[in-house]
């Protein structure tokens, strides 16, 4: 027997279409992983970055564990790219969703930090590319996902505890030691709320970014336990 939609269910297919024709035709609408016409990232990049997350090794010593929500290739990174070079805010809260997944991921590992309150800290966004995108991604990113595990019951909360103090040189052409360098003493950290702390990022390559963020948290008394990524390039992960 063929089961037959019910007005409610025409309805919403309805709209859905509409959402997805119009928009391509009237906003030039598209996924922003596939190019898939329609409004925000279609059903199809949602399904295939709904991964296990991935531990990141080969980092540099002196970090503490890190887990990425997936591996930069592939839709992720084309949703990651999106966000950050193409002002694709629709593709935001689906990477937040893989933040999460990292996030909780981590508290598996050390269920008793989950008993009291949990404090997530982004890596700070140059303040030129938050004014130019309109929006600080890392902050945003480490919002949705602390909204998100605390529809879970968790005790979360978001904070801008660490900010930029200089502007580092480009690091597109650097290797590790020179990222490390270039970012040496970049960041710096404010006055946090208590609660065990959790570092998040996008994405994490050489780690550079990372151990500065780690140094600058430490020299303000504060210990992150854990680091939480979106994506991690694919030559630094270990299956999680």
């Amino acid at each position: 027997m063929i089961a037959l939609a019910t007005p409610a269910e025409d309805r919403d297919v309805t709209i859905a279409r509409l959402l997805s024709v119009g928009g391509e035709l009237v906003l030039g609408a598209h996924c922003p992983g596939c190019g898939a016409s329609g409004l925000g990232v279609c059903a199809g990049c949602r399904t295939a970055i709904a991964v296990r997350p991935v531990a990141v090794a080969g980092l540099p010593p002196g970090l503490p564990a890190v887990v990425a929500g997936g591996r930069y290739d592939g839709e992720l990174r084309r949703l990651l790219l999106a966000a950050k070079e193409r002002d694709a805010l629709g593709a935001v809260p689906v990477l937040a969703e893989r933040l999460a997944v990292a996030l909780a991921r981590l508290l598996l590992d050390r269920p008793e930090l989950a008993a009291g309150g949990l404090l997530i800290v982004p890596v700070p966004t140059a303040r030129a590319a938050a004014a130019e995108r309109g929006l600080d991604l890392t902050l945003a990113l480490a919002r949705l996902a602390a909204r998100r595990l605390r529809g879970t019951g968790l005790d979360v909360r978001a904070s801008a505890g660490l900010r930029q103090v200089r502007r580092p040189a480009d690091q597109a052409d650097l290797g590790r030691e020179g990222r490390l360098a270039n970012l040496a003493g970049a960041f710096t950290a404010g006055r946090l709320p208590p609660g065990e702390l959790l570092l998040v990022d996008d994405i994490v390559t050489t780690g550079a970014t990372l151990v500065e963020a780690v140094r600058a948290l430490r020299a303000a008394g504060r210990e992150p336990f854990a680091v939480a990524t979106v994506a991690a390039t694919t030559r630094r992960i270990t299956p999680s």
